[in-house]
């Protein structure tokens, strides 16, 4: 739209008044049993699955975050270590325990797969009798997906576990972990390292059979040698990175069976890190100079802090909005920070938090990760007067109060 003349200055004023409104955000701050509670995963209803210690100086249990309240879900018998990985729209969790060789090793004596579901925590058992099941991710029908090994431990595998039942996808030649599963139960994850050190993302309609994710002479990306999926929507479409012969690494769109190179900001490799339900995809590309995050949409990327305010940047996640959770800074000045890219306009994530927020200037913000497909956004934090360090939900509001 043109302004006329005599309006010019004024439609130009209101343009930049409406184009400096900065979104306002409520933070709300999960009180942990003890002393810490880490969010690993969210769903849309703003439920926090995460972990914690329940006990001072006790071993960390599988915690669920919702309505205000954090319950104890506990963990397997004998386990000194818990990760929660995954919660769905029911409110379903899942994850791993087991017992450290050493606290905070990260090294086990064995590993078993867990679900709460009706009120307990469930076993999963194991996958024909091997020591080690992690869990990766569950669907909203309540299918968990991840890797275990085999009895002799010579083999990991990729696996589907559904009404009670634990089932390998493909073969220990064909698959070795399962990542990520959507709600049509599509399964996406990675093969074992060929003779030539390869590496490839696989893709499973339903679990039953696995379609390699490659980059075969006839599709766009023709000589990659290496693929990597770092997310999968519910159409089906996976995003991730691909390396090529050169050792350039190109982001990715993946569908119907074909690798779209997604380009690049004008440098030379990059990595797509999340897809939301419309296929927009958020990462990262080089550029001439640096490394930015992008948006890729409607055939294009975009670059999200083209003027280069910060010396890098990086986008995580994406909502089915648009908008971008990612991570920058400037290393003249020492400034690292979360962001959020909405509307067209990067902004740290600290400056959203609504002025009347009781929380406002107490709470540092950092490790933001995830933002639901609905707009709800979960990070870490360390409250500055409690000394307790926790996770916080950032939830969009219609105007500052």
């Amino acid at each position: 739209m043109k302004f006329p003349a005599i309006l010019g200055g004024l439609g130009a004023l209101l343009l930049t008044s409406m184009a400096v409104a900065a979104p306002v955000y409520s933070i709300t701050e999960i009180k942990p049993p003890v002393d810490s509670f880490y969010g690993s995963a969210m769903n849309e209803s703003g439920q926090v699955a995460g972990t914690g210690p329940v006990t001072p100086g006790g071993p960390p249990h599988a915690l669920l975050y919702s309505r205000g309240v954090v319950t104890d879900l506990g963990t397997l018998p004998g386990a000194t270590s818990t990760v929660v990985t995954g919660i769905n729209r029911k409110g379903q969790v899942v994850g791993y325990a087991g017992e450290e060789t050493e606290p905070f090793s990260g090294q086990f004596t064995s590993v078993h797969g867990f679900i709460y579901t009706n009120g307990s925590l469930q076993d999963l058992g194991t996958l024909v009798g091997g020591n080690y099941v992690f869990t990766k991710a569950i669907n909203d029908d309540g299918t968990v997906i991840g890797q275990a090994l085999t009895a002799d431990d010579t083999c990991a595998q990729a696996y589907f576990y559904r009404n009670g039942v634990m089932s390998p996808i493909g073969t220990c030649a064909t698959t070795q972990g399962a990542f990520f599963i959507n709600k049509r139960g599509n399964i996406v994850g990675i093969t074992p390292r060929n003779s030539n050190g390869r590496q490839q993302g696989f893709f499973s309609k339903d679990g039953t059979s696995v379609v390699t994710i490659n980059c075969l002479d006839n599709l766009p990306c023709s000589g990659r040698s290496y693929t990597e999926p770092a997310d999968l929507n519910d159409k089906g479409q996976v995003t991730g990175f691909a390396r090529d012969s050169a050792g350039v690494e190109h982001p990715y769109l993946y569908q119907n069976g074909v690798m779209k190179d997604l380009g690049s900001l004008g440098g030379n490799g990059g990595w797509g890190f999340a897809i939301n339900a419309s296929g927009e995809v958020t990462g990262y590309s080089l550029t001439a100079k640096s490394q930015h995050a992008f948006i890729y949409k409607d055939g294009k990327m975009l670059d999200l802090d083209p003027r280069g305010k910060a010396d890098f940047s990086i986008g995580f996640d994406i909502s089915d909005k648009g908008d971008v959770i990612g991570f920058a800074g400037n290393f003249t000045t020492g400034e690292f920070y979360d962001f959020l890219y909405t509307e067209g306009r990067m902004w740290k994530l600290k400056d959203l938090i609504s002025r009347r927020s009781p929380l406002k200037g107490i709470v540092e913000i950092y490790g933001a990760r995830l933002i639901t497909a609905n707009g709800y956004i979960l990070a870490d934090g360390f409250n500055t007067k409690t000394g307790v360090a926790t996770s916080y939900i950032l939830k969009r509001m219609e105007r500052e109060d």
